[in-house]
């Protein structure tokens, strides 16, 4: 524990009203960060480290070829992805249950489920809706519908990387106020 008290202790300060904290849905109790930093910086005790978000890029396009060239591109980035890459719109929401990344590059036209389908799964779900998706496609008429269902950016094929790096800038900036 980074107070290195006891639980009877830390469950003393919260009925006591000293630490602030909440019930989940489950009935467990739960002390938010920001309320927990306040608490120690109060008592004069040492931040709770808060490890940086990891920026990663989920890949998803059925052209090999492509994954490969936005592979290449992204693995020595200054930002530091980590990447993974899915070759249809059922595999990537496989691998969104697990991975969580900043970003969603994502092609339209893709076999089983096709990436206006994928868009508009990422961006009912409370648990994705945040996510960035920067569809990719090589058929131009396509972009409306991939923006209505709400991806953020479009990008057509081919694709110059110097938009594309354009893209990963502005998508990936630090909110206003940050």
């Amino acid at each position: 524990m980074h107070c290195q008290v006891s639980t009877p202790t830390l469950k003393s300060w919260i009925r006591e009203g000293r630490l602030h904290a909440f019930r989940t849905l489950g009935g467990h109790v739960r002390i938010a960060v920001e309320d927990f930093q306040r608490f120690l910086r109060k008592h004069h005790m040492p931040g709770y480290p808060i490890p940086p978000e990891l920026s990663g890029v989920l890949i998803v396009d059925d052209e090999p070829q492509m994954v490969d060239m936005l592979v290449d591109f992204l693995t020595p980035h200054p930002r530091g992805f980590k990447i993974e890459s899915a070759t249809d719109g059922y595999e990537a929401l496989i691998k969104l249950g697990s991975f969580r990344p900043a970003l969603v590059i994502l092609d339209v036209m893709m076999p089983k489920l096709d990436g206006i389908e994928v868009c508009r799964h990422l961006k009912t779900n409370s648990e994705t809706r945040g996510t960035k998706i920067l569809g990719i496609t090589g058929y131009p008429h396509l972009v409306p519908g991939l923006l209505a269902a709400g991806a953020d950016a479009c990008l057509t094929k081919p694709l110059e990387l110097d938009s594309l790096d354009v893209e990963l800038a502005r998508l990936l900036a630090p909110p206003s106020g940050a």
